[in-house]
């Protein structure tokens, strides 16, 4: 079913896929010829604001916005983007974005909840964005797993999650907010925390992970795959059925973002074990929830596919916190590079 990707710093010829800078958060900008793509926009949206300007001055749009799900670290980005819209920057909204998807309180109540007189399901800064984008006359649209692929020229992009039952779920909540391990794992060494890699019983369970849209991009035969927040039993869900479409072996992915910038409670052994990548990339600057962890690299090395494994950081100094030695890295095989942009991590 699903093809590859080809990636290229030149966006006027190839893909480029840029891992924006957005503090602690997610903001990917896709470029593929004149179309733009953007996912998310973190909460810190400078690098982000300065790429749409770019898109503007080209004459270009965006041609689709996706909005994973409603956490700040994802959401903060978008609305600074839709206040200058409003001011009158980057011309009209509803012509400079053409497409959104966005699994919104207001819109999941319409579409899916079943208790839509009861349902209490409201939150401060995905209500703004509703609000900006009903006064800028910009129409949004609810992303599961059997919404359509999305084509532009050849590439493709497949939304793999969340279900129409897990959104359903979540309408029927009030106030589910990201719970976050503050456990910092930063200084221990590699070798002891592999003792109790899979004992944790701490796994992220919340309700907005587990709506996050799931993105596989596919184009002249490589493949990234996007994992937004996406929690780990929603995460192996969705990897198994691959598996299954692959003939029960491990999916291959030239790219996998890793979900949950880095947590090791977004992973487990069942799903690295039914990927084959080489390639993997943490987006955020280290400076909450002491992401990204250890145990997730950890993770992904243990992994029966003993290839050696590329971490790649949108932030250098979330590198460096880790502190891992150059003996960790002979034994585990593994490399960790930075930045490759000044706004960020590129493909």
């Amino acid at each position: 079913m699903l093809k590859g990707l080809h990636l290229n710093i030149n966006y006027t010829l190839k893909m480029e896929v840029k891992f924006l800078k957005a503090g602690t958060g997610d903001s990917i900008l896709i470029h593929h010829k004149s179309h733009n793509i953007l996912i998310d926009g973190g909460n810190d949206s400078s690098y982000m604001l300065k790429q749409v300007e770019e898109i503007y001055e080209r004459k270009e749009i965006i041609d689709l916005l996706i909005i994973t799900h409603h956490d700040d670290d994802h959401i903060k980005g978008i609305i600074d983007l839709l206040k200058l819209i409003k001011q009158g920057k980057f011309g009209e909204g509803n012509k400079f974005i053409k497409k959104v998807f966005f699994n919104s309180p207001r819109l999941i109540l319409k579409k899916i909840s079943s208790k839509k007189e009861r349902s209490q399901l409201s939150y401060k800064q995905a209500y703004e964005v509703e609000e900006l984008f009903q006064k800028l006359g910009i129409k949004w649209e609810l992303c599961t797993d059997e919404t359509e692929t999305e084509v532009y020229g050849n590439l493709k992009m497949h939304f793999l999650s969340p279900t129409k039952e897990i959104i359903q779920e979540y309408s029927e909540h009030k106030d589910v907010y990201l719970t976050s391990d503050y456990r910092c794992d930063w200084e221990v060494s590699m070798v002891t925390l592999e003792r109790a890699l899979d004992k944790s019983k701490s796994q992220d369970r919340s309700l907005p992970n587990q709506t996050s849209i799931v993105v596989l991009l596919e184009c002249d035969n490589k493949k990234v795959l996007l994992t937004g927040d996406v929690t780990p039993n929603r995460f192996e869900s969705l990897i198994t059925e691959l598996v299954s479409e692959n003939n029960d072996n491990p999916v291959y992915f030239d790219y996998v973002k890793l979900p949950h910038h880095g947590s090791y409670k977004s992973l487990n052994s069942r799903i690295m074990s039914n990927i084959d990548c080489a390639n993997y990339i943490f987006s955020t600057n280290g400076s909450k929830y002491y992401h990204p962890n250890k145990r997730a690299i950890l993770q992904v090395l243990k992994s029966p596919n003993k290839k050696q494994k590329n971490f790649f950081f949108n932030y250098e100094e979330a590198m460096s916190n880790l502190i891992i030695t150059d003996k960790e890295k002979r034994d585990y095989n593994f490399k960790l590079i930075s930045n490759n942009q000044d706004y960020g991590f590129s493909i």
